[in-house]
Parts: structure tokens; sequence; C-alpha cells
């Protein structure tokens, strides 16, 4: 069964920050993605999880 995830746009709407902010939370490794038919997605669990984190912030 393939992997699926959410869309580096579509994370970025859902955690309600701009892209480049993203990206930089992926490049620190706070985020983990996958590959999904050549394409970087993230799981609703790691994005659960992040805004769960940061929330406070």
């Amino acid at each position: 069964m393939p992997r699926q995830g959410t869309s580096l746009v579509q994370a970025a709407r859902f955690l309600g920050m701009d892209q480049s902010s993203l990206y930089m939370a992926l490049q620190k490794g706070q985020i983990p993605t996958h590959k999904n038919n050549g394409r970087t997605v993230i799981s609703q669990g790691a994005l659960l999880d992040y805004r769960a984190r940061t929330r406070h912030l």
C-alpha cells in the first residue's frame, strides 16, 4: 500500500505558516517527511505532532 501524505503547500496552510518557515522547520528536522511518487510529503500525524509541540509558541 503506498504511503500517503500532505503536500508542503497544504501543510503550510494547515499549520498557518508561510512556506519558507515550513522549509526551515523541515531543514531543522522538526517535521519528518517522506517521498510519495517522487514528491516530498508530510504525514497527517507528523503535522498534528508538530502543531501540538509548537502551539504555545
